[in-house]
C-alpha cells in the first residue's frame, strides 16, 4: 500500500519517488501479429485463455533474463533492461531473450498444433538509448514505466518486424554487434526522424561467455 504525500513509500525500506530519473535502457517490445484478425474468429473467452497462457511463458524468460515487465498494452510486451537496476551488459541480455522467447514460442506452438489451435506468430523490436524511468500514476495507482523517445522507435521497430523477426536498432547494435548473427535491412522511416534508421535482423549469437562482464563500449 502506498502511503501518498511528496514522496511515497512502501511499507518496506523501499522509497518510491514521483517522477523519474534518465537511465541508459535497452527495450523490448514484442508484438503477437494478426492478433485483430484472431480476435475477431475466436471467441472472447479463448482470446484470454490464449494471452494468459502466451504471457506466463514470455513473461517468465523476461524475468529469467534479468528484464523488467513494463506493461502489457493489449497483445504487446514491453520489457526492460538496465532498469530500475542497472545490469551488465543489458543490450546482450535483450537481444538473448528475445532468442529465447522465439525458441520457447516454437514449443508453445506444437502444443497448440495438437490441439487443433492456429500457431502465434510473433515480431520483436530491441532498442537502446537514454529515458527517464520511475513512477507515475494516481494518488491510488501507480506505475513503474520508461518514456522518452528511445521506446518509441522500440515500439516502430517491433511494428516493422515481420513474424519471427527479432529487429535491433544501430543504437543497440554498438553494444552487441560482436556477440551477435545479424543481417542489416534496408533503413526505415520514423515519425519525428528526418532521417531514415539502420536496422538489423538478430538471428542467433555468436558467444554469451562475457555476458555478465561490464558493458564494453
Amino acid at each position: 500500500r502506498f502511503l501518498i504525500m511528496d514522496v511515497d513509500y512502501t511499507e518496506g525500506d523501499r522509497i518510491i519517488e514521483r517522477g523519474g530519473q534518465l537511465h541508459n535502457v535497452t527495450m523490448l517490445y514484442t508484438d503477437i501479429r494478426g492478433f485483430t484478425a484472431m480476435s475477431e474468429r475466436k471467441e472472447p473467452r479463448d482470446i484470454v485463455n490464449m494471452l494468459n497462457e502466451y504471457f506466463e511463458v514470455m513473461v517468465d524468460i523476461l524475468f529469467q533474463s534479468e528484464g523488467t515487465l513494463d506493461k502489457f498494452v493489449g497483445d504487446e510486451i514491453i520489457g526492460l533492461f538496465g532498469a530500475p537496476i542497472e545490469i551488465p551488459n543489458a543490450e546482450v541480455k535483450a537481444v538473448k531473450c528475445a532468442l529465447e522467447m522465439q525458441k520457447a514460442l516454437l514449443e508453445f506452438n506444437r502444443t497448440r498444433a495438437a490441439e487443433n489451435h492456429e500457431p502465434i506468430k510473433v515480431g520483436m523490436g530491441i532498442n537502446t538509448g537514454s529515458v527517464i524511468t520511475g513512477f507515475t500514476g494516481s494518488s491510488k495507482s501507480m506505475q513503474f514505466t520508461a518514456i522518452g523517445d528511445p521506446m518509441n522507435v522500440a515500439a516502430r521497430l517491433c511494428s516493422a518486424a515481420k513474424s519471427g523477426q527479432i529487429i535491433v536498432s544501430e543504437s543497440t547494435m554498438r553494444y552487441v554487434g560482436e556477440s551477435i548473427v545479424a543481417e542489416e535491412l534496408a533503413p526505415i522511416e520514423v515519425k519525428g526522424k528526418s532521417e531514415r534508421l539502420k536496422i538489423y535482423n538478430v538471428t542467433g549469437i555468436k558467444k554469451d561467455d562475457w555476458i555478465d562482464e561490464p558493458t564494453q563500449m
